[in-house]
C-alpha cells in the first residue's frame, strides 16, 4: 500500500483537497490507480489537466525506481498510517497524507517548539530570534520553522549552532532549496535535523505552497513563538492555525508603533502569552530545570563606566552619538569602553558606529 500512497502524494497538478476527494470517492490510492479510465474522467472534482496527467502517471509508473530515485537523493517516504508519521500531524483535521523527509524526522520523545516571523526583520528580532532558539536548544528542545528569510532561518540556524536540533517545513520539494541563499542553513538542517515537505522532489515553490505549510509547522509544535510579523503576515496565518489545533500562542512584545512588531502585539492584545525573557519563557513552559538553572555561568564583573555604558545600550542598535549624549562622557572615551564591552562579548557592532546588546 505504501507504494501507492508514493504515487499519489507524487502527483504534481494534485493538491492535498484533490487527493481527499479521490480518496473519498474510491476508497484507497490503490484502488484510484486500478480505477476504470471512464470512472476518473467523469469526476467532476479534477479538471482536464489533472485527469490527464493522472491518467499518464498510472502509464509511467515504476514504484522500484521511484523509491530507488528518492533513496538516491537521501529522500525518505512516510505515509500517514506509518507508525513514524509524527503523531503531532494525525490529530490535525487536515493531515497531509504523505511527507517526504530529507534528514529526520522530529524526534517523539522531545518537545519541539515552532518559530516564526518576519522575513525582512529587525537587528531587535533577529537577536530575539538567535537568544530563544539557543535558550531552547540548551533545554533540549527541537525548533521548527520554514527555512525562510529573516526570524526563521536565524533562529534554526542558532538551534544548531548551540547544540541542538531544527526542522524546516518547506513550501517546496525537499530536494529543492529556497531560498537559495539559505543553501548553507539548507545542508546544515540536513545534517542536524530534517528538512519535510508534503510536495514532492522537483515541486517549485510557489506562493501558495507556504499559507499550507504552515499546518504542519504549527502541528509539529507544542507551541508556536512568534517573533516580529505585520499586522498582516504568513507568520499570523501559522498562529490561527496552532490556535485551531489547541495549541499555545506566545509572542515577543515591540514597541508600540513599530510595524514590525504591530502583530506581535495584537497577539498579546488578544490573550498570546508574552516573552518577557528566554528564562521566564522556558520556566512557563516547563522545559527549564533546576540543574540548568543552576549551570548559567556568571560573567565578569564590569567596571563603573562599563556599567554605565552597558545601561545605555539595548537590543535595538544605537548610535555612538546617542550614547555618548546620553553618558555626557568625550566621544573617544566612550568609544574606548565600547570596544572593551564588545570585547568582553556583552555588546556588538551590527553596524557601523551602532551598538547593541549581545544578551
Amino acid at each position: 500500500m505504501e507504494e501507492y500512497w508514493l504515487w499519489l502524494c507524487s502527483q504534481k497538478e494534485l493538491y492535498r483537497p484533490h487527493i481527499a476527494r479521490l480518496i473519498q470517492y474510491f476508497g484507497t490510492p490503490k484502488d484510484i490507480f486500478q480505477a476504470p479510465e471512464k470512472e476518473i474522467r467523469n469526476l467532476r472534482c479534477l479538471n482536464e489537466m489533472q485527469v490527464t496527467a493522472l491518467l499518464r502517471s498510472r502509464d509511467v509508473w515504476n514504484g522500484k525506481e521511484t523509491w530507488h530515485y528518492l533513496k538516491e537523493r537521501g529522500i525518505r517516504f512516510i505515509s500517514a498510517g506509518q507508525s513514524e508519521f509524527p503523531e503531532g500531524l494525525k490529530n490535525i483535521p487536515d493531515c497531509p497524507f504523505g511527507l517526504f523527509v530529507k534528514g529526520r524526522l522530529p524526534d517523539k520523545e522531545k518537545r519541539s517548539v515552532g518559530i516564526v516571523g518576519a522575513r525582512q526583520c529587525s537587528y531587535y528580532g533577529k537577536r530575539m530570534a538567535e537568544r530563544m532558539a539557543a535558550a531552547l536548544a540548551e533545554c533540549g528542545v527541537q525548533v521548527i520553522s520554514g527555512m525562510a528569510l529573516g526570524i526563521d532561518g536565524y533562529a534554526q540556524m542558532a538551534a544548531m549552532d548551540a547544540g541542538g536540533k531544527s526542522f524546516a517545513v518547506l513550501g517546496c520539494g525537499v530536494d529543492v532549496c529556497y531560498p537559495r541563499k539559505n543553501q548553507a542553513l539548507y545542508e546544515k538542517l540536513e545534517e542536524n535535523g530534517g528538512l519535510l515537505s508534503e510536495y514532492p522532489p522537483g515541486r517549485e515553490p510557489l506562493a501558495l505552497h507556504f499559507p499550507m505549510r504552515n499546518r504542519i509547522i504549527s502541528g509539529l509544535s507544542d507551541c508556536l513563538l512568534v517573533i516580529e510579523a505585520k499586522e498582516r503576515s504568513g507568520s499570523l496565518i501559522t498562529a490561527d492555525l496552532a490556535l485551531e489545533q489547541g495549541k499555545d500562542i506566545y509572542a515577543v512584545p515591540g514597541r508600540v508603533g513599530d510595524v514590525l512588531s504591530a502583530g506581535c502585539n495584537r497577539l498579546i492584545l488578544q490573550g498570546a502569552g508574552i516573552v518577557l525573557s528566554e528564562k521566564e519563557f522556558l520556566m512557563a513552559m516547563g522545559f527549564l530545570n533546576e540543574k540548568q538553572k543552576k549551570n548559567k555561568k556568571p560573567r565578569n564583573p564590569l567596571e563603573t563606566k562599563e556599567k554605565l555604558l552597558y545601561s545605555c545600550v539595548d537590543l535595538h542598535p544605537r548610535s555612538l552619538q546617542q550614547i555618548a549624549s546620553e553618558v555626557k562622557l568625550p566621544i573617544q572615551e566612550v568609544m574606548a569602553v565600547l570596544t572593551v564591552l564588545e570585547m568582553k562579548g556583552f555588546i556588538e557592532e551590527p553596524m557601523k558606529n551602532y551598538y547593541a546588546r549581545v544578551n
